[in-house]
């Protein structure tokens, strides 16, 4: 079975990911994190930004 990315994938892919880390890393970002760190932040805010997502529940449920 061959992978297809998502249309989220796509439209991420122009993100560079050590880029945005070392900018993460410069301002100690993730210092507090254990487990959400910056990049799953990213993602979630791109996702609900893009699905019109008015709370965390209906952000959770499409989710």
């Amino acid at each position: 079975m061959r992978f297809t990315s998502s249309i989220l994938g796509k439209l991420v892919e122009p993100i560079n990911r050590r880029g945005f880390q070392a900018v993460v890393d410069s301002h100690d970002g993730d210092a507090y994190d254990k487990s959400f760190h910056s990049w799953d932040h990213l993602m979630v805010l791109i996702y609900a930004q893009l699905s019109g997502a008015d709370s965390l529940r209906s952000l959770e449920a499409g989710w």
